[in-house]
């Protein structure tokens, strides 16, 4: 997860959030992170929201389906998935920190997964279990660490996507990069991955990690065939890749010149 601080948001939208975390929302510190509630509000409480997810699920089904029936390999086929906003919800996390006016800290996060309550995102479960039911092998690549992996296999199955340890492949601090080619590889030496759902483009390719100056927005036009055929894209506007490559991956700037940076990029 990024970081992030605390924002100021409109009543009507703080009066949205508290009902969502259980709890009075105090006003948040920081002016500049509006953008932050204003997402996680549109994540949590939009019916677009819901439908995009949908959307993305149902095409996921009909990608799976056309890439398997075009399969002639010999090895078993495979669908790999991200977990964090791809499968399972964590915006109350994201609420919870600026209802109680507290940044990302690793130790927030820690508990927040210990809880083990993320529910499963929209039409998720559902292609799990068709992705099954045609015998395709179901992998989910994740940047949880290590220490994660009794509570999120426990998380995954409250939710309805059970899995066993064998096919959750968790990021390793050791190893000093969160990349995810080395784990995609290990999956592809045995398997055939015919499908990739993520909501960061580094589920699919490494090619888009640590972006630079360009955003990758060209090499995305690049990949445009492969989008909804090999990769499913799920939206999450509350953090992510993109985001940091507007800052030049300087995460501890001050909000209000990273809002600078973000505005000087916008078509006017």
């Amino acid at each position: 997860m990024k970081l992030i601080k605390c924002a100021i948001g409109s009543i009507a939208l703080i009066a949205i959030m508290a009902s969502c975390c259980q709890k009075q929302a105090t006003e948040p510190t920081d002016p500049d992170m509006k953008h932050l509630l204003l997402a996680t509000a549109w994540f949590q409480q939009s019916a677009e929201m819901r439908a995009c997810y949908y959307q993305s699920y149902n095409m996921a089904k009909l990608a799976l389906k056309d890439n398997l029936q075009n399969y002639k390999g010999t090895k078993p086929a495979a669908v790999v998935l991200d977990i964090d906003e791809t499968v399972l919800d964590n915006s109350p996390f994201e609420a919870k920190l600026m209802a109680d006016r507290h940044n990302y800290s690793d130790s927030a996060w820690m508990a927040w997964s210990a809880r083990e309550e993320a529910l499963a995102l929209p039409g998720a479960a559902e292609f799990i279990a068709y992705a099954r039911e045609l015998g395709v092998e179901v992998f989910f690549i994740s940047n949880r660490i290590l220490e994660e992996r009794d509570r999120t296999l426990r998380n995954l199955a409250a939710a309805g996507m059970a899995v066993d340890s064998a096919h959750l492949l968790l990021y390793d601090l050791s190893k000093k990069t969160s990349c995810k080619d080395e784990r995609r590889n290990a999956v592809s030496a045995t398997h055939e991955i015919i499908l990739f759902v993520g909501d960061n483009l580094g589920d699919y390719t490494s090619l888009f990690d640590r972006r630079d100056s360009t955003l990758a927005l060209r090499l995305a036009d690049s990949l445009h065939n492969d989008f909804g055929r090999k990769f499913i894209m799920l939206p999450n506007p509350m953090y992510g890749e993109w985001e940091n490559a507007i800052y030049n991956h300087s995460y501890k700037l001050p909000m209000a010149e990273k809002n600078r940076m973000m505005l000087g990029l916008l078509r006017k």
